[in-house]
């Protein structure tokens, strides 16, 4: 069901005795334009599933910028569980729509940060393009904050992990940060990355545990690749490599940290 950008999310000012904290209460019909600002919602934390979906749900209106503003309807929220880890929420691809997984208290920014990976996956070859070509400029320049770009490889590492073989788990972290650091060229922390996992990927055996089938890492964001453009609902371009995927979502990673930090901050 798709709720309208004045109705997205149940929110009211309720001031304990004790506290005179701002909650967030599901039994009443204000509007999203009723809504202080964005710091104020990103500041907002959800309690349980229900919570995390109207929370989900005001963040997707007021921050869907795709001609189509279809991502209310082609997002579902869902208890985590086994899909988060130490996550306290996750995006992921699920045919032709997407699931943002939440843990029992979900905070705002948080549900922006996987909401952009959300939109970002949306985007038009082009735009995908353009989007690598500001990231990594910006990265190479040193104008995006060094915790972002930490966060931002630490995320995707873990990830990047994630695709390798069980009993490399322990391995790779320490491969791909001995390998970016110890990269002597004058390229940001993101780029040093990215020349990382070129070799890494072609040559750590994927997870086949799980039947995916993948071969080598490469393999399995060759995959994901796949899942992506299925996702934004256009072909993929016969150019896309696994490696154009792989910087895809490095960069997702720095976009998405930068994006909740400015919200939470007001900024």
């Amino acid at each position: 069901m798709r709720f309208p950008a004045t109705g997205a999310l149940v929110l009211l000012f309720a001031a304990t005795s004790a506290s005179a904290q701002v909650t967030l209460v599901t039994n009443a019909p204000p509007r999203v334009d009723a809504i202080p600002n964005d710091a104020w919602l990103c500041r907002q934390v959800a309690r349980d599933l229900d919570e995390g979906t109207l929370l989900g749900h005001a963040i997707l209106a007021r921050y869907d910028l795709a001609p189509a503003h279809d991502l209310i309807d082609r997002i579902q929220f869902r208890r985590g569980d086994r899909h988060l880890g130490e996550a306290i929420a996750a995006f992921a691809v699920e045919g032709t729509g997407g699931v943002i997984y939440v843990s029992d208290s979900t905070d705002g920014g948080t549900l922006l940060h996987e909401a952009t990976h959300a939109m970002m996956l949306r985007l038009t070859p082009d735009e995908a393009v353009q989007e690598i070509t500001r990231v990594m400029a910006a990265d190479s320049a040193g104008d995006i904050d060094a915790d972002i770009v930490d966060l931002a490889r630490r995320s995707f590492t873990l990830s990047f992990t994630a695709s390798a073989d069980p009993e490399l788990w322990g391995l790779v972290p320490m491969v791909l940060t001995s390998a970016a650091f110890s990269d002597n060229s004058t390229a940001g922390t993101l780029a040093r990355l990215v020349h990382a996992t070129d070799s890494a990927a072609v040559q750590l055996q994927g997870n086949v545990s799980k039947g995916w089938g993948r071969a080598t890492i490469a393999d399995a964001y060759d995959d994901a690749a796949a899942a992506h453009w299925r996702y934004a609902g256009v072909p993929r371009p016969a150019w896309w490599t696994w490696r154009d995927e792989r910087t895809f979502r490095l960069i997702g990673e720095a976009a998405a940290y930068d994006r909740a930090k400015r919200c939470v901050a007001g900024s």
